[in-house]
């Protein structure tokens, strides 16, 4: 089974309850992209504009292999034109609200997977009929994760542990799966060469990476090492924070889920495997987990019961941070909010059309799904777990 051959196989709209008003303080923009993440449209955006980042209001970020649908606001003296192939700003109105995560009030999907053959539709047909009655558990999926290879390379982590120079060569030198072949051999030059500062200056490409290096050719003290941190522009800092976040989440949930689900298959991720149910054998147990609340982590968490108290401050006890570490008083920059997710998620009005020929892998079929998530829920989520 294969998913987003085609940006047009994955295709994400935002739902959002935008209030309009003529003569409103921002203008309101839809935003469709695809082959760009919003991070960097919007960056361009800003630079091509000469409008101020943080300025810039959006409710979330969207992935560039999908064709995607999102609003942005922008204070009404500002009047963004941005128009090139893939990335195209459309203006829909003013309001007295700036966009943001709290006017989203979920995502409509429509998707197609392909390459299907006879075993897997079988497998589709069941599955899909399993999630519409029990849902699958609600876990951040690999995107949210960035270029995390491996369980050692959240820079938020090594920042939390006061780690700040390993912090700050994985900054420099973990690859994305983007990169081309020369900034793979840029980032390996970098990290062959850590610690001479003097050397590494040549090689970096962009005003933040000179001014951290400038920062670090004056010594290696841990004062030298926060003001570089604090160097790092605020968007990617949260970027890190989140997805430390996230997996620190997913982690909880693991180790939840058996205290109330049954027969638990682990579905292959990038840095964790997902464990996902099938059916549900204790219809008790499934209620009380379908209301369920986990926390993400910060200095205060929210109360929480057990199991879910207890499954937090164990995650946290096996990466060797405690709350208090979350109290990042030297990086300006940073801040960790925690919020309650729902354990369980169930897709809204799902809809599948009927198997039909793969226009492009011959010999196999494809079908399209339709459906709604609530905000911060993963579809591609959905699609692993059809795959058991």
């Amino acid at each position: 089974m294969k998913i987003k051959v085609f940006p047009e196989d994955f295709i994400v709209k935002e739902i959002a309850d935008i209030k309009y008003q003529k003569g409103g303080k921002y203008r309101i923009y839809l935003l469709i992209k695809k082959h760009w993440n919003t991070v960097d449209a919007l960056k361009f955006i800003s630079r091509e504009n000469n409008i101020p980042m943080g300025v810039i209001g959006s409710a979330g970020r969207k992935d560039r292999h999908a064709l995607t649908f999102q609003y942005i606001s922008v204070p009404k003296e500002y009047d963004p034109v941005f128009d090139r192939e893939n990335v195209h700003l459309e203006f829909v109105g003013f309001s007295n609200d700036y966009i943001s995560p709290k006017v989203l009030k979920g995502n409509y999907f429509e998707i197609t997977l392909r390459k299907i053959d006879g075993e897997t539709k079988e497998r589709i047909t069941q599955r899909l009929k399993e999630i519409k009655e029990w849902g699958y558990p609600n876990f951040f999926d690999d995107q949210r994760f960035g270029s995390v290879e491996n369980e050692e390379e959240f820079i938020a982590e090594k920042i939390l542990k006061k780690h700040y120079n390993g912090a700050l060569k994985l900054y420099f030198t973990v690859t994305h799966p983007e990169d081309k072949k020369e900034e793979r051999q840029r980032k390996q030059e970098i990290k062959n060469r850590w610690g001479d500062f003097e050397a590494i200056l040549p090689l970096c490409r962009t005003k933040t990476e000179r001014e951290i290096i400038e920062i670090l050719k004056k010594g290696k003290s841990k004062e030298n090492m926060v003001k570089a941190l604090n160097i790092i522009p605020k968007e990617e800092l949260s970027m890190f924070f989140s997805a430390y976040q996230s997996y620190l989440w997913n982690r909880t949930l693991s180790l939840i889920l058996p205290s109330y689900v049954e027969d638990l298959f682990p579905v292959k991720g990038k840095i964790m495997d997902y464990l996902i149910y099938r059916n549900v054998k204790d219809e008790r147990k499934f209620k009380e987990l379908k209301n369920l609340e986990v926390p993400t982590v910060s200095y205060k968490i929210p109360q929480a019961e057990e199991p879910v108290r207890s499954a937090v401050m164990e995650v946290m006890k096996q990466r060797g941070v405690s709350p208090s570490d979350f109290n990042l008083k030297k990086i300006r920059k940073s801040f960790f909010k925690s919020f309650m997710r729902k354990a369980v998620v169930f897709p809204e009005n799902l809809y599948f059309s009927g198997f039909e020929e793969d226009d492009f892998y011959r010999g196999y079929e494809k079908v399209k799904l339709k459906f709604a998530l609530p905000p911060g829920s993963f579809a591609t989520m959905l699609v692993k777990s059809l795959s058991l």
